[in-house]
């Protein structure tokens, strides 16, 4: 017999709303944040020693790892630190694109960093699963160059998890949650970056 399809039209979306953000803030508030506090601290120890942070995820890990990067050089824009170098590794479509082209795409981040890349610096990898083929091959190739990696992951006791110096793992598969609390973090490492105080919206 055939799966029926979703009916959105008899969901109720106040309802959930309501389950969704008491999922998020249960979450939120199950996660380590000893282990966060490490893995912002090691983002910003790099970019306040003027090192390269470069940033890696796919499709929704992607637009959030390019959020990233223009944070973090907003940020230090904002607080006046001389020196700020963050490189989201899937924002350039023309790079990706003849690297899968070219080679394979489970090489498109590692490429790049085999190309860029210097020890010390350090490749933060957003990942849902934990499992995507090319995330391991870049942590792989990040470890092997003597990078520092810093994974923030959905799923526990994923692959991912054995490349990385600080790992967060949220303990969760729902995309949605744990997207939205990668996203926190980085807004957790902005806020390191101004000294604990929030960055405030500035009108023209």
């Amino acid at each position: 017999m055939a799966a029926q399809p979703l009916s959105p039209r008899r969901t109720d979306a106040a309802g959930t709303a309501t389950t969704y953000l008491r999922d998020l803030s249960e979450l939120a508030l199950r996660m380590d944040t000893d282990a966060v506090g490490r893995a912002c601290r090691e983002i910003v120890d790099a970019v306040l020693a003027g090192r390269t942070v470069f940033v890696a995820g796919n499709g929704g890990s992607a637009s959030t790892a390019g959020h990233i990067v223009c944070d973090l050089l907003g940020t230090c824009r904002v607080a006046g630190h001389p020196r700020a170098r963050v490189i989201g590794l899937a924002d350039n479509a023309a790079v990706l694109t003849a690297l899968a082209n070219d080679t394979c795409f489970e090489d498109v981040f590692a490429h790049q960093l085999t190309l860029q890349a210097s020890a010390g610096d350090v490749l933060l990898v957003l990942s849902v699963s934990g499992e995507s083929p090319n995330l391991l091959r870049a942590a792989e190739t990040a470890e092997a160059l003597g990078m520092s990696v810093v994974g923030w992951v959905g799923a526990t006791s994923s692959s991912l998890e054995k490349y990385c110096d600080s790992c967060v793992d949220i303990g969760s598969d729902d995309y949605g949650l744990v997207e939205d609390l990668h996203l926190a973090m980085n807004h957790i490492v902005t806020r390191v970056l101004t000294g604990g105080e929030p960055r405030r919206c500035r009108t023209a």
